[in-house]
């Protein structure tokens, strides 16, 4: 052992001065400063919006032949026109293609997205019926569970409910809030009728785990609400509205 520590004396004897200067130069080295981390970058919000129906699944057609799976896709691509850069904007469909109604709302969830926004046209053989609605979930059946044949797939139609089906129940107060800002920017935009916001078993919507609304923005089976959604300017408009609910939505809660 006195061997091995006289050898290590022997070989760190040259080596002294040059510790020696280090020493005094680590010890008039100025305290070291503290290295601030940059703070977690906020959580951006994620929007996803559904345009209705969808290839083979036309939805709802208008007397001079307007369907509302165009409709509802122009609806949307000008929607994540507005939003995208300020949020984090997803589309259920980009094209005309169809999807399973529960792949909609499976397509809001993998996202995690912060809300859930479905646009559809009302349509049916009132011709006389015409209007902005906007509806937010409920699993109870009543006056709306029998809506117009050609609206069959956005809503219930009595089948039996597992556990996760009632999960939108948690978001219902958000919902309100949701669907009440939608149409207060909503129908100023719009030459229509205001139907309001009312509460309805909407499949479409049942499943989602966040806040969701379904905005139907008038009603293809009237001549006057055809026309107009044949309009670029009424396309934009609503689109519009919808996005400056949605920001004042994330405004109440960030």
């Amino acid at each position: 052992m006195i061997k091995v520590l006289e050898y290590i004396r022997i070989i760190l004897r040259p080596l002294w001065p040059i510790l020696l200067v280090l020493a005094l130069v680590v010890n008039d080295a100025p305290p070291a400063q503290a290295i601030s981390l940059p703070q977690e970058l906020p959580h951006r919000k994620v929007v996803v919006v559904d345009a209705g129906h969808g290839g083979h699944d036309i939805g709802a057609v208008g007397p001079s032949g307007l369907s509302e799976k165009v409709v509802t896709l122009s609806v949307a691509h000008k929607i994540k026109e507005i939003l995208l850069g300020t949020y984090e904007v997803h589309l259920t469909r980009n094209d005309d293609y169809g999807i399973d109604i529960e792949h909609r709302t499976a397509v809001a969830n993998h996202h995690r997205a912060d809300i859930f926004v479905s646009i559809h046209v009302g349509g049916g053989f009132r011709h006389q019926a015409r209007g902005v609605v906007i509806f937010y979930h409920s699993s109870r059946s009543g006056q709306w569970s029998n809506p117009p044949r050609q609206q069959r797939d956005s809503w219930e139609m009595g089948e039996k409910l597992l556990p996760w089906d009632y999960i939108q129940g948690v978001h219902k107060s958000k919902n309100q809030v949701l669907a009440k800002l939608v149409h207060r920017h909503l129908m100023p935009k719009l030459n229509t009728v205001d139907k309001g916001v009312r509460e309805a078993p909407c499949l479409v919507l049942r499943g989602a785990d966040m806040p969701a609304i379904l905005v139907e923005i008038g009603n293809l089976s009237h001549p006057a609400d055809e026309k107009e959604l044949r309009k670029l300017n009424v396309i934009s408009a609503a689109a519009e509205a919808i996005c400056e609910g949605i920001k004042e939505y994330f405004t109440k809660y960030p």
